[in-house]
C-alpha cells in the first residue's frame, strides 16, 4: 500500500487516530499459512515516528528494519514465541490465537 504525503498527514492528524480504542476489537486478517502479522497501519515506525522496541527482543532476528523505519517480520525465521507482542506500544503485532509454539517444539 502506498501513501502520498497528503494521505500520511491526514492519517496522522486525524483525531480519531489518537483516541483510545482498547474496547474496540479489530479483526486481524492473517495471510494464508501465516501465523504472525505486523499491522503497518498501527505500527509507529511505519509513518508516525521512531520505534524499534520489537527488534531487540527477537532472538531469532525474525524482525528486521528495511530502510531503518520499516519493520518486517520474516515468517520462516519466527518461532512464534510472542516476545515482541507485549513490547509493542500500539499492539501492531498479532499472533494467530492458538498458534504459539511450546518450549522445545520446532515450528
Amino acid at each position: 500500500m502506498e501513501y502520498t504525503r497528503r494521505d500520511l498527514f491526514k492519517k496522522v492528524l486525524d483525531p480519531t487516530r489518537w483516541t483510545d480504542s482498547a474496547d474496540e476489537s479489530v479483526a486481524v486478517e492473517f495471510p494464508p499459512g501465516q501465523d504472525i502479522v505486523l499491522q503497518v497501519d498501527e505500527c509507529i515506525a511505519w509513518g508516525r515516528g521512531v520505534c524499534n522496541k520489537c527488534e531487540p527482543v527477537c532472538e531469532t532476528n525474525a524482525i528486521i528494519f528495511v530502510g531503518m523505519l520499516h519493520p518486517r517480520i520474516i515468517p520462516n525465521r519466527c518461532t512464534l514465541c510472542g516476545d515482541c507482542v507485549p513490547v509493542c506500544p500500539t499492539q501492531a503485532i498479532a499472533i494467530r490465537p492458538g498458534s504459539t509454539t511450546e518450549a522445545g517444539e520446532t515450528p
